[in-house]
């Protein structure tokens, strides 16, 4: 039995998170309510917000007992007349919550119908900055749908010119669709920091509607994960003039990719890059010595092999250093989008190393990993069978466990949480 193929949202999720991801923002949905629970939830328990702890707080029309993503809740009738009315409603219950930005969202069958939300929003004449999104895209990928509305959302925000502070940047390419972003964050902005680097704005995952007006007051706007912010990258060099940063090995995850983020941004800033790279080799020898006395005890992980599923902006340097610093073995890698720019780069780096029938590979029940690297429900495949896989998260969806404590996967601290989690799941197999 092989792997499914793997699933992920559509460009109007991504619109709808991309949005949510603005922390005074909000997403107020011109649709049924199906489309609101799943969007709703996911948004709040990827960045909960403070006054969002009691549901009966949002036990009003609209919202039905969630924080966020409040909805038209379009029945038979609306689709054959129009909702215009309750559209109304809906902006005037939002426009009192104080918002910086609200984006009207057409679900796909509202798309259909013909209501005109700018004409709305341009009636309702509200304080707030409103943005209408009439098509998200729909059948289009989540990254596409996720950047189109940043680029709408800060056309809208309209940054004014500003003077560029030295050694500030912005962090693009990051979403409330990726596995512990925000201890990611903070962990980047504390190896930027030991390089004297301040972060502006964050894109768009945490900044606040302020924040984004303020980003032409960057240096560089430096990516993390390519397909959420190269198209916006480039969009923004075209629009304000501001130099972005591609990182050549990927995302900044395990030791190598990091050390070669860190020293492509401050390349770019004309900073030191020293401090931040001594922090990865601290993290380094924590790492070494946990390692060195597990394959004492056990031969492993050197030798043990893995399954990979995820995109190629992780997939490419998490690959190349599970293969290079801790010697485990590729089964199968699996892109989500195989056009990724790091698809042939990866592809190339399993042929070297001999295992060209990884690429594009999915779980085989009689030849299982050691570890499965990937989303729960790719983990829960691999496991379906009885077999003691070990699992490490790097993608939603997630299981039901709930963190406290902010985990990440970025940066020096991000690679000794992965070798954490891969040496315990290793351990409780040879138990």
């Amino acid at each position: 039995m092989r792997s499914l193929p793997l699933i992920t949202p559509d460009s109007f999720s991504g619109a709808i998170l991309a949005i949510e991801g603005i922390a005074d923002a909000a997403v107020l949905l011109h649709g049924p309510t199906g489309c609101k629970f799943y969007h709703g939830a996911l948004s709040e328990r990827s960045f909960a917000r403070g006054d969002a702890l009691d549901p009966l707080v949002y036990r009003s029309e609209f919202y039905f007992g969630q924080a966020r993503v409040p909805a038209t809740y379009m029945d038979g009738h609306d689709y054959i007349f129009g909702a215009t009315e309750r559209i109304d409603r809906l902006l005037s219950a939002a426009a009192t919550r104080r918002h910086g930005l609200i984006a009207l969202v057409n679900a796909p069958g509202a798309a259909l119908i013909g209501d005109d939300l700018e004409c709305v929003i341009a009636a309702a004449d509200l304080e707030v900055p409103c943005l209408a999104l009439e098509n998200p895209g729909y059948s289009a990928s989540f990254t596409a749908g996720f950047q189109d509305a940043l680029r709408q959302a800060i056309e809208r925000l309209a940054p004014p010119p500003l003077p560029v502070v030295e050694r500030r940047v912005n962090l693009v390419g990051i979403s409330l669709y990726q596995r512990h972003w925000q201890g990611s964050l903070d962990e980047l902005r504390r190896l930027l920091g030991l390089c004297g680097i301040t972060v502006g704005a964050t894109l768009s995952a945490g900044s606040s509607s302020a924040a984004l007006r303020g980003l032409r007051a960057a240096q560089v706007n430096v990516l993390i994960h390519t397909e959420y912010g190269g198209e916006l990258a480039a969009w923004l060099s075209e629009r304000y003039g501001t130099a972005w940063v591609l990182p050549q090995h990927g995302a900044p995850i395990g030791f190598d990719a990091t050390e070669a983020w860190l020293e492509e941004v401050c390349g770019a800033v004309n900073a030191d890059p020293a401090p931040g790279l001594a922090a990865v080799r601290a993290a380094r020898r924590l790492s070494y010595e946990a390692i060195s006395r597990f394959h004492a005890l056990t031969g492993l992980p050197k030798g043990a092999t893995f399954a990979l599923q995820a995109e190629g902006s992780l997939a490419y340097p998490l690959t190349r250093w599970l293969n290079r610093y801790l010697g485990m073995v590729p089964l199968a890698v699996q892109l989500s989008d195989e056009t990724s720019a790091y698809a042939r780069p990866l592809r190339e780096y399993l042929a070297a190393i001999n295992c060209a029938n990884a690429w594009g590979a999915g779980l085989d029940q009689h030849q299982l990993p050691d570890v499965v690297v990937g989303s729960q429900a790719l983990i829960a495949q691999a496991r379906s069978g009885g077999s003691p896989v070990a699992g490490v998260e790097v993608a939603l969806p997630g299981g039901s466990y709930l963190d406290v404590v902010p985990k990440k996967l970025l940066g020096a601290e991000g690679a000794l949480f992965l070798v954490e989690q891969i040496l315990n799941g290793l351990h409780r197999q040879v138990l």
